[in-house]
Order: C-alpha cells, then structure tokens, then sequence
C-alpha cells in the first residue's frame, strides 16, 4: 500500500493551523497547504525563512522545511518563531520525523525525499519545549509527525 505522506501531513498541518478570518500567517512550505490556508485567514505571507514577519503574526506554519535544512537551523527556525510569536500564538510543522531510529524504519525513503537531516519527534518537541512552547506532538506512522506547539506566556 502506497500512502501519499505529503498529502497526509498538508492536511492535519491545515486543520492543526485552526485558522480562522482574524489570523495572520507565515507560512514555508508547499503550495498545497498555502493554497488551503490562504482564504481561511485574514493574511498569509509566504517565504522561505521567518525574516520581516508581517504585522499581527498569530500563526506560523512549516511544511516540509525543516528536513531540508541542516540542525542548526532547524533549532534556530524554532527559537525565531517564539521571539516573534505573541503569547498564545501557534506554531505548526508538519514534516518527516523519526518515531524511532530510521534503521529500524521499513523503506524510509517512502517518506519521501531530503531525508539526511530528518530529526525525531523527541529532539523537535524537546527545542519547542525549549524555545517556550507547549508542544503536542502528532505521530503518523513511523516517520510523519505534525508538531502543535502554543507559545506559552513568558
């Protein structure tokens, strides 16, 4: 059985977003989630980093960025959205992450390409609890997850 992996995640990533008319979003990733969150929300900006964020940035949302950048970066994307997230503001990734270690994962590659810096679900939920956010982390089989982290108050 061939599962669309990418399709599965695009769309817990919307539904996990909960967007609504007054949210304002930044959003990496592909065209499909933009594509379904744009009419849901008052305003979406698009781009490949989280530099020059719009005004009254209630959301961000990353779908399939974080594999595609080394570890460094992946931690630092997570610290950047609490800085520039307000209390309560949400943060969504949905991505390939390992539940368990990738040897023991049956044919890894099913999950699609740019796979060598695939984290586990315990290292990007630990950085999210580290930045500052109250993450609830989504497993869809061995290597899909969707991360819902809320900024906490401080």
């Amino acid at each position: 059985m061939n599962v669309d992996w990418a399709g599965v995640t695009a769309r817990v990533v919307v539904e996990a977003c909960s967007a609504t008319a007054e949210d304002v979003v930044l959003y990496a990733g592909d065209d499909v989630v933009a594509d379904a969150l744009s009419p849901r929300v008052r305003a979406l900006t698009r781009r490949d980093d989280l530099a020059d964020p719009p005004p009254g940035l209630s959301i961000i949302c990353l779908h399939g960025w974080l594999r595609r950048r080394p570890p460094a970066a992946q931690r630092a994307v997570i610290q950047e959205a609490a800085r520039l997230l307000p209390p309560r503001g949400l943060l969504v990734v949905g991505d390939v992450m390992w539940s368990f270690p990738p040897e023991q994962i049956d044919a890894p590659e099913q999950f699609g390409a740019d796979l060598d810096f695939v984290q586990t679900t315990a290292t990007v939920e630990g950085w999210a609890r580290a930045a500052g956010f109250l993450p609830d982390l989504h497993r869809f089989g061995p290597g899909v997850a969707v991360l819902i982290a809320i900024r906490g108050q401080s």
